[in-house]
């Protein structure tokens, strides 16, 4: 066992076997870290979300186009009542990029910084969580987020709890928490009606009760959601 697991483990030892036991989570921490660092589906998972007024633009695995900035982007597990869970924002509307939206957690990268401290710092100014660098699991394919100009690494954590979150209310109107079971029900993939450069589309989405996913965030929870089957 690594360092970071033996750490893990210690960490996940106080955890209430009521609501997931020690081995489960040890588990899956293994099972993450294993389909986290093996070849990735990328574009083919991808493409279940994929709107189709994007027309497969920027869907290949390659280096960043010129001129498109690095961002990171935080995947929060932690265990809840309905199993894995984690947080998604809403954005507020006064917003100069994804007004409205729902994303994860994240940002653009600062100078000097890596994208895993870019994903932790922006996670922590945005929901109020501290999340430990040996926490973070692996990291999925980077995507071109078209047309802000960001080229996107979405991590993926598990922490054993979780502090009351404190939302950053200047760019973040809510948030609401989505389950890896829910993510996972073929019931909560639907379909959106949108109007994009005055043409009416159906667009790809996930809706969680009342909360609708879509573009960037629905294809980085679809290539999660391919590694959890």
């Amino acid at each position: 066992m690594s360092e970071s697991s033996e750490s893990q483990s210690t960490m996940f030892d106080s955890m209430d076997g009521a609501v997931f036991g020690k081995t489960s989570i040890l588990d899956s921490i293994y099972a993450f870290r294993q389909a986290l660092a093996g070849p990735l589906p990328g574009p083919r998972a991808w493409r279940t979300m994929l709107p189709p007024f994007r027309g497969g633009e920027g869907l290949e695995l390659a280096p960043g186009r010129e001129g498109e900035r690095a961002a990171a982007v935080l995947i929060l597990l932690h265990p809840s009542p309905r199993g894995f869970s984690f947080p998604l924002l809403e954005r507020r509307e006064h917003l100069r990029r994804h007004a409205g939206q729902v994303s994860l957690p994240g940002g653009a990268l600062e100078p000097g910084e890596s994208h895993r401290e870019a994903a932790l710092r922006e996670t922590e100014e945005e929901i109020g969580v501290h999340v430990p660098p040996e926490y973070v699991l692996g990291a999925l394919s980077e995507i071109s987020a078209l047309p802000s100009g960001y080229r996107v690494r979405p991590f993926v954590a598990l922490v054993p709890t979780l502090a009351p979150y404190c939302i950053q209310e200047a760019e973040v109107r809510g948030f609401f928490e989505v389950s890896l079971a829910e993510l996972l029900d073929p019931d909560s993939v639907g379909s959106l009606a949108l109007r994009h450069e005055g043409k009416d589309w159906s667009v790809p989405c996930y809706r969680f009760g009342g909360k609708i996913v879509w573009g960037l965030t629905a294809m980085i929870l679809a290539e999660l959601k391919s590694l959890c089957r």
